[in-house]
C-alpha cells in the first residue's frame, strides 16, 4: 500500500507508548505486550489499557519484533490510526498572540533524524515543524521512537508548496534564518526574538537552491577544523538553544 493512503500506523517502544496512550487514546487500535517477564515500565502501560477499557494482548517476543520491524520495542507495540499531518494556517492562528517559531528540516529523509529533530522542537519551544512533501522522512515508527514520544506534542504540517507557504511567511515579517555551512555570522548576531523560521538541511542535499534563496539571514556554527558538519539534528539544536535564550531574555520564552 501506498504510504500516502495508510490508514493504520505502529508505535513502538515505552515512551512512545505512553505518549499515544496519554495523547491519542481514541485512536488505539490495539496493543501489545510481550508475555514474557513484564518490567514495571510495561505493567505500568499494561493498566493503563485495563483502566481506559483499551483492547490489548499478550505475544511472544518474536510477534512484537514482527509488529514493529524492529527487535528494540521493549516490550510494547501499539497499532493506531496514523497522526495527522497539521494545517499550518490553523496552528499559526492559534498562536496568534505568541512570536511564533517554526522549525523547517529541508530534506530530511532520515526518520531518526527527523525524530531526533522533533523532539528537539518540543524542548525548545517550537511552534510547528514544516515539512516537504518529497525528499522527506514519513512520519512513522521510527520518527516517533526517536522523538522519545515527543511526535504526540509537534504539529507536523506539509504544505502543498513549501516554497509557498515560507514565501507567504516571509511576507509576514517572519525572519527565516538557513543555517548554511562556511557562513561566517553566528547564530548570537541574529535576532530570534521575533516571529521566525529556522531552516535547516538534510543528509544528503542540504538546504535545496529554492529555499535557500528565500532565506533573510544565512547562519554558521563554529566548530573545529577536524570536524567539516554537525548532524542535521545537532546543528537545529544549538540554533533553537540560542533562540530559545534570546526568547527568555526578551521575557517572550
Amino acid at each position: 500500500m501506498n504510504k500516502e493512503t495508510l490508514t493504520h500506523d505502529i508505535v513502538y517502544g515505552i515512551h512512545p507508548a505512553h505518549e499515544v496512550l496519554r495523547e491519542r487514546p481514541d485512536r488505539i487500535h490495539r496493543v501489545f505486550f510481550s508475555n514474557a517477564a513484564a518490567t514495571g515500565r510495561t505493567f505500568s502501560l499494561l493498566k493503563q489499557c485495563r483502566k481506559n477499557r483499551l483492547p490489548y494482548q499478550l505475544v511472544p517476543p518474536g510477534k512484537l519484533a514482527d509488529l514493529a520491524g524492529s527487535t528494540k520495542h521493549q516490550g510494547v507495540v501499539i497499532q493506531c490510526s496514523v497522526k495527522p499531518y497539521a494545517d499550518i494556517d490553523a496552528v499559526l492562528e492559534q498562536n496568534a498572540t505568541v512570536a511564533p517559531l517554526l522549525l523547517v528540516p529541508a530534506s530530511v529523509e532520515d526518520p531518526r533524524n527527523l525524530g531526533a529533530l522533533i523532539r528537539s522542537a518540543v524542548a525548545f519551544g517550537v511552534t510547528a515543524v514544516l515539512v516537504e512533501r518529497k525528499h522527506s522522512a514519513h512520519l512513522n515508527a521510527t520518527v516517533a521512537k526517536a522523538s522519545a514520544g515527543m511526535l504526540e506534542h509537534m504539529p507536523v504540517a506539509r504544505p502543498r508548496s513549501l516554497e509557498a507557504a515560507l514565501g507567504k511567511l516571509r511576507q509576514k515579517g517572519y525572519a527565516l534564518v538557513g543555517a548554511l555551512a562556511g557562513t561566517e555570522v553566528q547564530p548570537r548576531e541574529v535576532d530570534f526574538t521575533g516571529p521566525c523560521a529556522i531552516i535547516v538541511g538534510g543528509e544528503h542535499r542540504g538546504i535545496p537552491p529554492y529555499l535557500r534563496s528565500l532565506c533573510t539571514h544565512a547562519v554558521g556554527i563554529s566548530t573545529a577544523r577536524t570536524v567539516e558538519s554537525l548532524n542535521v539534528s545537532v546543528a537545529a539544536s544549538i540554533l533553537l538553544y540560542e533562540c530559545s535564550c534570546q526568547r527568555a531574555r526578551a521575557g517572550r520564552g
